[in-house]
């Protein structure tokens, strides 16, 4: 466990998998939102998870965690990341996005050791081959940054400003998201061979 916080962003609109929810969607009996969340919480005992105000579905699939639930009226990411700062007191944030299936417990804590070395740094994921993705630590004295964003490009101005220490992850582990039914079909083919 570890007193840097995890921001875990599940308030997206998943327009693409209509009329499915790509974060309800199960793997191993699982939905995804709740396999990430406990992933976080195995991380951190600070966790936070950030929804969007109508998204009832999944709520109702993290309501026992002991991760904090936070709701957000937008859906741009900007405004997620914001709800999810708001009130954090914790000395560094890790924002962890809901829908990167292959991002592992043992990814976030190669990355929260990253912190400890560096901690007045922004730590952020790679894949093995050094392409920039997620998640991303950022310390405290950019809260006040990521306040102030807007649209939804998430806090990559941030970074790309201030710089950041680049930890590789295995594979591609670090930019593997799943927006489509087609993402989902790649991803499951792939992952049934393995």
């Amino acid at each position: 466990m570890t007193d840097v916080a995890i921001i875990l962003l599940a308030a997206g609109a998943s327009n693409r998998m209509k009329p499915a929810d790509k974060l309800l969607e199960f793997i191993d009996g699982t939905p995804l939102i709740l396999r990430q969340l406990r992933r976080c919480c195995a991380a951190s005992g600070n966790v936070t998870v950030v929804l969007h105000a109508g998204d009832a579905k999944r709520r109702a699939w993290i309501t026992d965690s002991p991760a904090r639930i936070i709701t957000t009226p937008e859906r741009a990411m900007s405004a997620s990341l914001r709800a999810g700062i708001a009130g954090c007191t914790a000395p560094a944030a890790m924002v962890v996005l809901a829908d990167m299936p292959d991002v592992t417990t043992q990814d976030m804590e190669t990355l929260l050791a990253a912190h400890r070395a560096h901690p007045q740094d922004i730590i952020q994921a790679t894949t093995a081959d050094g392409r920039p993705g997620q998640p991303v630590i950022f310390p405290a004295k950019y809260y006040v940054d990521i306040a102030l964003l807007t649209g939804d490009a998430g806090a990559k101005p941030i970074v790309q400003t201030n710089g950041a220490q680049r930890i590789a992850l295995p594979d591609e582990h670090a930019i593997t998201d799943l927006d489509t039914p087609e993402d989902w079909a790649t991803w499951r083919a792939r992952v049934n061979e393995a």
